[in-house]
């Protein structure tokens, strides 16, 4: 009887395509560049979501945002209701594991492994032994058939600032034109010694991102004004405040609803604050010297607008294992909801999920598929929202997004292939793709209606823990 294929599954948090291979890589990346010639490289694959939890909810349910994912106090989590893909791998004998950051902890997708492993959330591999953990628990740790999933920030936001620690804890040469490209050069020689511990004859490995990434394409000049952002972004509750907190924490629990209350008061004046002094800096953008392109990554970088440009939608995917072809490139438009209907297909197993995804074999076999349109969502929370809150559609050549609510409002419409970078709007004098693309919208779901499901599964000190968490992660 043939044994089964374990599954490692690699998550390298906003490791984007175009800065693994051709052109726009500057990093030096030898392990990376073995990794693709091993194994086939999707260059359009496009991820649901902008944001971690979505995009990870979206994986594992292979389900759009709207779908999978709910709001707990303007916090996203993966709907415990649903089915999972990891659950078909459980009743079908595999013993799962995880080794992830801990601003997951308080959310669902903690919950669907057997046996899992936190990790400080600002960690790159050289810290807290983390690249030397991985290999341990690959080597003891993992009993066959085994699924590991492992998530990787050293790309991620503030982590990516950690590169001037690392380079003193390593001999290698990190080159790259910019810090996100050294931070990839750093992070290399990790991919290496990781899968020295992995048999590809019967190990099936996924190594791709949860999004995209506006940092991958920031100048120096582009980065210390970001940096000034994040300054002028720290906000100290005054004494009133911290007087008031200390009273509020000994209501009695009858009277948590109006200890709520007043946290969502403060909640909006802090981000008022907050907003009055970030605003002016928008209009500092505009006299830059920079392209129409560094100017909007940059505009998001002060106040978070959520939209739905490729830059924060376009994820690395690589497949390496058995009856994976190597040294293959397909240029088929892909979804990161199709991840698990792909490992599932390679395994033999089956599910009963009802899912939107699609295996990527039949493209791993030459086999011809038709073009596919797949939808994106800004999952903007509320205090995005007010800059932009958007779905949209995308297909191998055009872009269509709009607002949330209304298919009148914050309409953009680009042609890929002409303008790749999305500098051009054409929505106003193409009017009947707009029409075709809300057609598609509306075979998505039949009445548009794209809000979030709320929920209230945590508790007030979780949310507090993680709003903390994601604030300083840079998510919130």
């Amino acid at each position: 009887m043939k044994m089964k294929s374990n599954i490692f599954f690699l998550v390298i948090d906003s490791l984007r395509q175009d800065k693994c291979i051709g052109k726009l890589n500057s990093s030096s990346t030898p392990n990376l560049d073995k990794l693709i010639q091993s194994g086939t490289f999707f260059n359009q694959t496009i991820s649901t979501a902008p944001i971690t939890v979505p995009s990870l909810s979206s994986i594992f349910t292979g389900l759009y945002p709207f779908e999978c994912t709910t709001i707990d106090n303007n916090l996203y989590n993966l709907n415990q209701n649903l089915p999972i893909f990891s659950d078909d791998l459980i009743k079908s004998g595999y013993n799962t594991y995880a080794i992830i950051p801990e601003a997951l902890k308080h959310t669902n997708i903690s919950k669907l492994f057997e046996n899992v492993e936190f990790f400080n959330s600002f960690a790159t591999l050289y810290d807290e032994n983390l690249g030397n953990k991985i290999i341990k628990t690959l080597k003891q740790n993992v009993k066959s058939p085994w699924f590991l999933f492992v998530h990787l920030v050293d790309l991620h936001g503030n982590a990516l600032f950690n590169l001037k620690d690392n380079s003193k804890k390593s001999e290698e040469n990190y080159t790259g034109i910019n810090q996100y490209a050294k931070m990839l050069s750093a992070l290399d020689p990790w991919l290496g010694k990781i899968f020295q511990c992995i048999n590809l004859k019967n190990t099936i490995c996924v190594i791709t991102s949860d999004h995209g990434s506006t940092f991958a394409d920031f100048t120096n000049k582009m980065l210390k004004f970001n940096l000034e952002n994040d300054r002028l972004r720290k906000f100290e509750p005054g004494f009133s405040f911290n007087s008031a907190h200390k009273i509020a924490t000994k209501f009695p629990k009858k009277l948590t609803p109006l200890r709520k209350k007043l946290a969502n008061i403060y909640t909006k004046r802090r981000d008022a604050k907050v907003k009055k002094k970030l605003e002016p800096r928008l209009d500092l953008v505009k006299n830059l010297d920079l392209s129409t392109y560094q100017k909007r990554l940059l505009k998001k970088s002060i106040l978070y607008p959520c939209d739905c440009f490729d830059e924060n939608f376009r994820p690395a995917l690589i497949l390496l294992g058995p009856d994976i072809p190597s040294g293959k490139i397909i240029s088929e438009q892909s979804s990161s909801i199709d991840l698990f209907p792909t490992i599932l297909d390679l395994i033999k197993i089956p599910t009963r999920i009802n899912h939107r995804g699609k295996s990527l074999v039949p493209l791993l076999t030459n086999t011809k598929t038709e073009p596919r349109v797949l939808m994106i969502d800004s999952t903007s929370n509320e205090f995005e929202a007010e800059y932009g809150n958007t779905i949209g559609l995308r297909t191998k050549q055009h872009k269509y997004f709009r607002d949330r609510l209304s298919e009148n409002k914050n309409v953009h419409l680009y042609d890929l292939v002409s303008d790749p970078l999305e500098e051009h709007n054409i929505y106003q004098n193409n009017p009947d793709i707009v029409e075709q693309m809300e057609l598609e919208l509306k075979k998505i779901h039949n009445n548009k209606d794209f809000s979030f499901k709320t929920a209230q599964n945590l508790s007030d000190a979780e949310i507090q823990n993680a709003k903390k968490l994601l604030k300083d992660l840079g998510y919130v």
